[in-house]
């Protein structure tokens, strides 16, 4: 199985110029998509860009497939959501992957600061599963739509930005969660995995394959991690130090959700694992503004793969 490589860029304490650059730079590099994340109020930002106007904005800069890593359910409604996706795809001439989740713990605080609702409950899994559904009803051509379910209702919805990408973009559901994970395989077109270890993924990618078989879908996995690569103990302590805070190294690269971590041939052994697993795109962020170890990566990494 190919193996290809995607780059998330910064929007947190960043003028909107790097990330231009850092758009065309990731292209130069050989990635075959640029990705974003979605929080509002993050933590550890001071200032920061909203996702869906930024990579509006960087559509026109490049020729790379454009991803969100993942957009959170709970800031958009699925229809404005469908029409903000649909318009993009037309954008971009057919290259949204357009990933999408339930939230992290650190979102429910963003929404409660912003007065927005949060979903809570076990409920939250049947809603965001109907979230996709709508979604992917209103991206696909088919004129006037209805839809009854217990969160969402549509009467006479009217398809009326027809995608480029047929039926409709993509639909990666981003989750690490027993529960979220079966959704993935219910109604998602991939999976893409966020979490501490590569024996998490492991166990989680039994679970995903098992409920794949049983309702007879083949969807597509992708992990989504940050990189932390070096050649020298020096570059080691001045990349493990741009992670944050932690009272060890292996907590700091748990607590990152660093799975990708070493000198160049200990991440290519990684990857390998990964592929080994069916992992058909691999997501790599980096934590440093100036992307030292994605450039790395890279370079020294991506050759081994192509």
């Amino acid at each position: 199985m190919a193996l290809f490589f995607g780059a998330v860029l910064p929007r947190y304490d960043v003028e909107f110029r790097k990330v231009v650059d850092l758009t065309v730079e990731f292209e130069g590099l050989g990635f075959s998509s640029i990705w974003m994340t979605d929080h509002l109020q993050p933590r550890r930002a001071s200032t920061v860009f909203e996702t869906w106007t930024l990579l509006s904005a960087l559509a026109p800069l490049t020729d790379v497939r454009l991803g969100t890593v993942v957009l959170c359910s709970c800031y958009r409604h699925p229809s404005v959501l469908a029409k903000m996706a649909a318009t993009l795809d037309v954008v971009s001439g057919g290259r949204l992957e357009l990933g999408l989740g339930t939230g992290s713990e650190s979102q429910g605080e963003e929404l409660e600061a912003l007065g927005m609702e949060a979903w809570r409950g076990l409920d939250r899994f049947e809603r965001f599963r109907e979230y996709v559904e709508v979604v992917r009803l209103l991206m696909t051509d088919g004129g006037l739509v209805d839809y009854s379910g217990k969160f969402y209702r549509l009467s006479k919805a009217a398809c009326n930005t027809p995608c480029i990408q047929k039926p409709a973009p993509p639909i990666w559901v981003g989750g690490r969660r027993s529960r979220i994970v079966s959704v993935a395989a219910e109604v998602g077109d991939g999976w893409n995995f966020y979490g501490e270890t590569l024996e998490e993924y492991g166990r989680m990618v039994k679970l995903f394959d098992d409920k794949c078989r049983q309702l007879g879908r083949r969807v597509v996995k992708s992990v989504f991690t940050n990189v932390v690569i070096y050649s020298s103990d020096s570059e080691k302590s001045e990349r493990m130090a741009k992670l944050g805070v932690f009272s060890t190294g292996d907590e700091a690269l748990r607590r990152t959700f660093t799975l990708l971590h070493g000198k160049p041939d200990e991440v290519v052994e990684q990857l390998e694992r990964l592929q080994s697993l069916g992992v058909g795109l691999v997501i790599v962020r980096d934590m440093h503004a100036e992307a030292s170890s994605i450039r790395v990566f890279a370079k020294e990494v991506m050759p081994s793969f192509t």
